[in-house]
């Protein structure tokens, strides 16, 4: 029987990454794999791992913040609860007893509490999780040196703990990975660096060849795939007519979503290319086609105006134009709102505060936090915890101090959040 061979370019380029993910899960050695790829690439990265996710309750991709060394472990513990908790009804329901409960482990250290804590889960439900692998992708890294030093910590307790660590691995994917080189080097045996190539720049346009698509949908494909080449080392002169004969067929054909989608290909080439003004005439011009999708009926209409104010605030950043970064995120915060993306208008809001504090104005900023706070109630209380809410607040303590006289207020919202009301 002959070896099957994908010819699609999506399948065969997640069998490619399926290789690299299986060579290490077959290495009896290896505890950390450092899986490497380019911008491009890493996406699918995230799609391999949103599969398994969604497949394997063994592999968990961990979005908890690292927000210092002493508290990272503690976040991935409350993080797998949650997950399982979350689980309970649905199982049970099944005919699954998710009657597991974490174990007090009695040690102070975090990191061998997360691993006894992954072992007890082993331990009682062998058939769903017969190993487990942690992919640590952090919502937020405050300290790059101090998420590598916790890094070499945990192969230290792996390797000192084998009753523990044998069945649990770790995962770090990442673009750029000089600040891990040293502990690829120092950790050879454990250690794992996968240098990924999939060529996902290319499948766009592969993709399209196969198709054969005709009339308006295959003519804008064709626009629109080379106007996302001319990103990498294109010009101006080569972008704008692109964009202009894209716009056209996608305003003939009323597809005011396409159109903001063309703007934002438009803004974010011009802000790598550092010209400022056309950059915000591209942003600019994708929040007015989101208004015309919103007039239009779109669903995603709000989405779209919000993404045109994040990209415009992303040019006045670059400026350290803080004021008008931070009205751009308020406006962004009432189209997430009416989008009921309770997530999205916190950042909002969270981004819209830190502007204003740094623009020198604090009651526009606490205000801002206030509403951040405000928005997060609407999250739900199972998502809160890993969300963007706690750095709102730990930045508002930081900003309204104990004798503050909003301090009562500040107390009460988180009281609030922390209660489910």
């Amino acid at each position: 029987m002959q070896n099957w061979q994908p010819t699609n370019p999506v399948v065969r380029r997640f069998m490619n990454a399926h290789m690299d993910w299986m060579r290490f899960a077959k290495d009896r050695a290896a505890r950390l794999m450092i899986w490497q790829t380019d911008e491009r690439d890493a996406q699918l990265v995230q799609l391999y791992f949103q599969v398994q996710d969604e497949t394997s309750c063994a592999v968990r991709t961990m979005r908890a913040a690292f927000v210092d060394e002493a508290r990272y472990a503690q976040a991935l513990i409350d993080e797998l609860v949650a997950f399982y908790d979350s689980r309970r009804e649905v199982s049970n329901a099944r005919g699954l007893r998710a009657d597991w409960q974490a174990p007090l482990t009695g040690t102070s250290n975090s990191m061998l509490r997360l691993l006894t804590v992954a072992d007890s889960l082993m331990r009682h439900h062998p058939d769903i999780f017969p190993a487990m692998v942690f992919v640590l992708e952090p919502a937020h890294v405050r300290d790059e040196t101090a998420w590598c030093r916790w890094l070499e910590a945990l192969l230290a307790i792996v390797a000192a703990s084998p009753n523990f660590g044998e069945r649990v691995r770790f995962v770090v994917p990442r673009t750029d990975v000089s600040s891990l080189a040293s502990l690829s080097q120092r950790h050879q045996q454990a250690v794992r660096l996968v240098h990924g190539r999939y060529s996902m720049a290319s499948l766009p346009r592969e993709l399209l060849a196969e198709s054969g698509e005709r009339g308006a949908s295959g003519e804008f494909r064709r626009l629109f795939v080379a106007l996302n080449e001319t990103i990498e080392g294109g010009s101006a002169m080569r972008l704008e007519p692109l964009r202009a004969a894209a716009l056209t067929v996608a305003e003939r054909e009323q597809w005011f979503d396409q159109c903001v989608v063309v703007h934002l290909i438009a803004g974010s080439a011009y802000l790598k290319w550092r010209d400022r003004e056309r950059a915000l005439g591209a942003y600019r011009s994708a929040a007015e086609n989101g208004a015309r999708a919103v007039e239009a009926g779109h669903p995603a209409g709000h989405k779209l105006i919000a993404n045109g104010l994040f990209g415009e605030a992303s040019v006045h950043l670059t400026q350290k134009d803080f004021a008008h970064a931070a009205y751009c995120y308020e406006r962004a915060a009432a189209s997430t709102a009416a989008a009921a993306d309770a997530l999205l208008t916190v950042e909002a809001w969270r981004m819209s505060a830190v502007c204003w504090e740094r623009a020198g104005e604090r009651e526009h900023a606490l205000e801002a936090g206030f509403n951040a706070l405000d928005a997060g109630l609407l999250i739900d209380e199972s998502m809160r915890l890993h969300s963007n809410l706690q750095f709102v607040v730990e930045w508002m303590v930081k900003q309204v101090g104990a004798f503050d006289k909003r301090r009562g207020e500040l107390s009460d919202k988180v009281a609030a959040l922390r209660s489910g009301r």
